[in-house]
C-alpha cells in the first residue's frame, strides 16, 4: 500500500511540472488552453480530438484533483456544508450540468454526496474494484460511486422516476441508492434562475 502511495505522490509530481513546463514554453501562438491540454493528454499522435468546451479553472488544487485524480481533504469543501438551494452543480472544468441540487444529501462521508446524475457522469472500474466518475465532456476526475446511498423510501419518490439508466442500480428493488462521493474541488454551484 505504502509503495502505491509512492507512486501516486511521483506521478502526481511530474505530471505537476509537465503542466509547469507546457505554461514555461507555450509561445504566443499558443494559448494557456493548448498549453495545459497539451500537458494533460496522452500522448497518442492519432487522438487530434477537437476541445469543444472553454476551461473554467486555473485553481492549481482544482487542476490536481480533475486531472491528476487526487483526492481533497475531507470536510474540507464549503459545497459539503451548503444547504440545498435550487440549482446546479457543474463540473469545475468544463462546466457541463453534472448533479441537481434535489439529489444533493449529507452522507457523514466529509465530502459532496448525491443519490443521482444529470447522465452526464462517466463511471470506470479502478484497479482496486472501486467506481471512479468523471466528466463525460472532458473526462475530469470527479470522485467515486458507492452502492450506500439513502433509501428509496427516504427521497422524492418523484425524482426515483427521473434517475438516468447510466447510474448504477443495486441488486434488488429494496437495494440503496447510489452514493456519488465527490470531491468539491470538482464542483461549482449555479444557482437557478427563476
Amino acid at each position: 500500500m505504502r509503495l502505491v502511495r509512492i507512486q501516486t505522490l511521483v506521478f502526481s509530481f511530474f505530471t505537476f511540472v509537465a503542466t509547469s513546463e507546457a505554461f514555461a514554453t507555450s509561445s504566443d501562438t499558443k494559448t494557456k488552453t493548448e498549453a495545459v491540454m497539451m500537458a494533460s493528454s496522452p500522448k497518442n499522435p492519432e487522438s487530434k480530438e477537437k476541445q469543444d468546451f472553454e476551461i473554467q479553472t486555473w485553481n492549481p488544487l482544482r487542476l490536481l484533483v480533475l486531472k491528476v485524480g487526487l483526492t481533497e481533504p475531507a470536510w474540507t469543501s464549503p459545497l459539503n456544508y451548503q444547504k440545498t438551494k435550487d440549482g446546479v452543480f457543474q463540473c469545475a472544468y468544463c462546466g457541463l450540468d453534472l448533479f441537481n441540487s434535489n439529489s444533493k444529501f449529507d452522507s457523514g462521508s466529509g465530502w459532496p454526496s448525491f443519490w443521482r446524475t444529470t447522465g452526464n457522469v462517466r463511471l470506470v472500474r479502478e484497479w482496486d474494484g472501486r467506481v471512479e466518475c468523471s466528466c463525460k465532456r472532458c473526462k475530469s476526475h470527479l470522485g467515486h460511486v458507492f452502492l450506500d446511498g439513502p433509501r428509496k423510501t427516504n427521497v422524492d419518490q418523484a425524482l426515483i422516476a427521473d434517475i438516468p439508466d447510466s447510474d448504477p442500480k443495486g441488486r434488488s428493488e429494496d437495494s440503496p441508492l447510489p452514493r456519488f462521493c465527490i470531491n468539491g474541488a470538482s464542483l461549482r454551484f449555479k444557482v437557478e434562475e427563476d
